[in-house]
């Protein structure tokens, strides 16, 4: 064998070395590809397992929506073929509050209820009425010398007339009904209070075993009167009035309720401190989970009557 042709095999040696190194690498490459495609695709499906929203487990019969409206009020009661809305942020928040329900699939309200006329709680109110629309509008009673003269009461009302939405005030026990689901409404004498807060519509939600409670800017005031008169009883999610006020949310009333989940609506880093420090320590002294607005985004909870599913940060697709 010449020297050329002694080159050429080593040559052609090395060559099908270096294919056979060539070919193992590969090998451990995509080994190494497939399991971390594994380990990405477990992660993910533990994810999708964690958070149910919107997934096919969901129990659909009723849905309470509290809104994220920064510092002021909105939850919509969800059932299949009813939808209701109880308060609706201030007059900036009116377009997202629409956008929310349209999103959420609402055409048209049965109700819209205002648990009391304070800017932060109907300012959104007026935008509803026109753009989505609703049977009747709910307001509790007040005594004449509180009843407000502002803008955002005023301009409710005439869209109200507009409209042709009907006005009404109700009368303690008076219900919505809502298919599965009943909506009770709950009040008092509110003549000797001073305070629009105390007038707050107290809303109680209804289905199967699982009850809510949403009664607006409520004070210890009126949940007094509210014991007194027999009208507390355990709920399974309390919406936490006068959103986190230490005024609100007595520690008689907590005993009375049990709840064993609180949502508070407040805007982050709002100007008055809410929620208050010593109502979160009431809270969690009564085991409650505490979701906030301000932190989970728009909370739903999904029920079926048996079971309730917290979803916080709900996704609206915008």
């Amino acid at each position: 064998m010449d020297a050329k042709q002694k080159e050429l095999r080593q040559v052609s040696r090395k060559y099908r070395r270096l294919k056979r190194q060539e070919k193992r690498q590969g090998s451990r490459s995509a080994l190494k590809i497939a399991l971390v495609l594994l380990i990405l695709l477990a992660v993910l499906a533990v994810r999708i397992a964690a958070i149910p929203k919107q997934a096919a487990d969901l129990p659909d019969a009723l849905r309470v929506c509290f809104l994220d409206v920064g510092q002021g009020d909105a939850a919509l009661i969800l059932t299949p073929e009813h939808a209701v809305l109880i308060d609706a942020g201030d007059y900036e928040q009116r377009f997202t509050v629409v956008q929310m329900l349209k999103a959420l699939g609402v055409s048209r309200l049965d109700a819209a209820v205002c648990t009391h006329p304070h800017a932060d709680h109907i300012g959104g109110m007026s935008a509803v009425l026109e753009q989505i629309g609703a049977d009747a509008l709910y307001l509790p009673e007040m005594p004449e010398r509180l009843v407000p003269t502002d803008y955002p009461f005023t301009i409710l009302l005439e869209t109200a007339e507009k409209t042709g939405t009907a006005l009404r005030s109700p009368a303690c026990h008076d219900t919505v009904a809502l298919g599965s689901t009943v909506l009770e409404f709950l009040c008092t004498d509110n003549s000797a209070f001073e305070d629009l807060n105390n007038c707050s519509l107290g809303c109680r939600i209804t289905c199967g075993d699982i009850r809510f409670y949403i009664a607006g800017d409520q004070e210890k005031d009126a949940e007094a009167a509210f014991l007194d008169a027999g009208l507390v009883s355990p709920v399974s999610v309390l919406k936490v009035s006068h959103h986190g006020s230490n005024s609100s949310t007595s520690e008689a009333f907590l005993r009375a309720l049990k709840p064993k989940y609180a949502v508070i609506s407040a805007g982050a880093m709002n100007d008055y401190g809410h929620p208050a420090k010593k109502l979160l320590e009431r809270l969690g002294a009564h085991g409650c989970k505490i979701y906030r607005t301000d932190l989970d985004g728009t909370v739903v909870f999904a029920s079926d009557g048996k079971r309730l599913v917290p979803v916080p940060h709900w996704d609206f697709g915008f």
